[in-house]
């Protein structure tokens, strides 16, 4: 009796052995993700360059300032200085956007073209005080025409880049009105100083927003999109005098080939996992004893391994979506012709075709997952939950102390 006992409570070494010997595949595998991963950080080193190359000839990311006027005036005493930012301010940019090559490498670059008006209010300076205007750029390589600057309604002609020299005349309120055409990469930001308001047309069709404030209204038009800004004096007002609020327009997707990729890859254990629990299942429910050797255990991995780097070199060279479709159609036919052709010799049709559809739930599950974002990890894990509501479906029959399992 104690004989028999001891029989139904041991578990037979062979598939002890087996599991022991999967769960060591999938820690080999999983160094192999952690170096799959270093090659797509590596890709955007690559990409990082080739941007950086782009904009030492064209022109880094835009800032666009206010206008701000600085006089010195002297008193009995010392000098004093007055630096004063516009109090008012009305911007209105129209930005081309285009995609540059550079290798293989696709950088977004646009020209765009500012209309500002702004309005000082000063402390009366003495007539025939000279005062330097200037407007922020953030890279002034990127002009491309010398800016026209109108200071209290008359054009500035004493102008050297971004700053003209002008003289007061005692007054209080002074206008000013900037055209100029400029160059830049990535993106274009607007600082947000008194009280301002700002209008973007852009031919790009998908701008991400960013930055200290929303829009006010944005909408996509026939031409592409446009968007408008409206921040009042209470709102820009900051005590520190170091920091200046801010809204940004980008003109680049941040969730690139790359990132989407490394998504795929944070999902690769659990994967492969799923795949090697669907051939041991199908090892231990099968009737006629067909045995998977470990060799084609690491072959099936290596196989899913390869997925990832199909996918990221794929990428580079066309849409994301048809880059993942190809790789997938190549890894599922891949498996499902070398279970037929060899785990099964042709003998059981239903087992190959049911792992090529169980891998074709697996990618397209991970696809839909990878574009979830904010929801990617209740999919993840109800995905997971029904995963194993499929195994213990499939393994409800089997003894697993039954000596004489094979």
């Amino acid at each position: 009796m104690y004989g028999n006992m001891e029989n139904k409570t041991a578990a037979p070494k062979n598939i002890m052995a087996k599991i022991y010997t999967i769960a060591g595949f999938l820690i080999a595998l999983s160094i192999g993700l952690v170096c799959v991963s270093n090659i797509i950080h590596d890709r955007m080193k690559f990409r990082d360059e080739a941007v950086r190359n782009v904009e030492t000839t064209w022109g880094k990311a835009q800032t666009i300032g206010v206008g701000e006027l600085e006089y010195k005036e002297k008193d009995k005493k010392d000098i004093n200085t007055y630096t004063y930012d516009s109090t008012v301010t009305t911007t209105k940019a129209n930005a081309k956007v285009e995609l540059k090559k550079k290798g293989i490498y696709e950088v977004p670059v646009y020209s765009v073209k500012i209309n500002q008006k702004g309005e000082f209010k000063i402390n009366p300076a003495p007539k025939g005080t000279k005062a330097e205007f200037k407007f922020k750029v953030s890279d002034p390589r990127g002009f491309i025409s010398k800016p026209v600057v109108k200071f209290n309604n008359i054009i500035a002609n004493d102008c050297s880049s971004y700053k003209c020299n002008v003289i007061l005349d005692g007054e209080i309120k002074i206008p000013y009105e900037i055209e100029y055409s400029i160059r830049g990469t990535k993106s274009l930001t607007f600082d947000a100083v008194g009280t301002s308001e700002t209008y973007l047309s852009t031919n790009y069709w998908v701008p991400e927003y960013t930055g200290d404030f929303s829009p006010v209204e944005h909408k996509q038009v026939k031409d592409g999109y446009y968007t408008y800004w409206s921040v009042p004096e209470a709102a820009s007002a900051v005590e520190d005098k170091y920091r200046t609020l801010n809204y940004t327009t980008n003109f680049i997707n941040t969730v690139d080939v790359y990132r989407m990729t490394e998504r795929c890859v944070k999902y690769g254990f659990l994967f492969i996992a799923l795949t090697f629990l669907a051939f041991f299942v199908y090892e231990i429910i099968n009737k006629n004893n067909k045995h998977i050797h470990p060799f084609q255990y690491s072959l099936i991995g290596v196989s899913m391994l390869v997925f990832y780097l199909l996918l990221l070199s794929i990428s580079e060279f066309i849409d994301f979506s048809y880059a993942y479709l190809t790789a997938a159609i190549m890894t599922i036919g891949l498996i499902s012709f070398y279970t037929y052709f060899v785990l099964t010799n042709k003998e059981d049709k239903k087992f190959p075709l049911a792992i090529g559809g169980i891998l074709g739930v697996i990618y397209l599950y991970l696809y839909i997952t990878i574009n979830l974002e904010e929801l990617s990890l209740l999919a993840g894990s109800f995905g997971l939950f029904f995963a194993i509501i499929a195994v213990m479906y499939a393994t409800r029959n089997v003894e697993w102390y039954k000596e004489n399992q094979q």
